[in-house]
């Protein structure tokens, strides 16, 4: 291996790890940036399973948590959130009424 192509090696790979690192830091945005809503006036999720497959919270890997509307929302994972938007209203009811809006 040349000096060169070591040298564009590394190059490159540090240009990998600071994308991973800044990329993961900009797609974890709080509450309120996402939602407006301050977080002290965020319901909180209360169900331990998923709202649309009633699957457990983490058996899909880490759970997926929105903000609707002011409540807090958990999926076992990201599909599942498109089928949530699809209708709220239909996975909302599954909320116990002191959280419902």
């Amino acid at each position: 291996m040349t000096i060169r192509s070591h040298h564009s090696l590394a190059l490159v790979s540090t240009l990998v790890f600071a994308n991973l690192v800044l990329s993961g830091c900009a797609s974890t945005p709080t509450n309120t940036e996402s939602t407006g809503v301050p977080n002290s006036a965020v319901k909180n999720y209360t169900l331990k399973t998923c709202i649309v497959t009633d699957n457990a919270l983490g058996s899909m890997g880490d759970p997926v948590m929105i903000v609707y509307n002011g409540q807090e929302v958990g999926f076992c994972c990201a599909p599942c959130v498109e089928e949530f938007e699809q209708n709220p209203q239909k996975f909302l009811a599954k909320l116990p009424s002191t959280t419902n809006n």
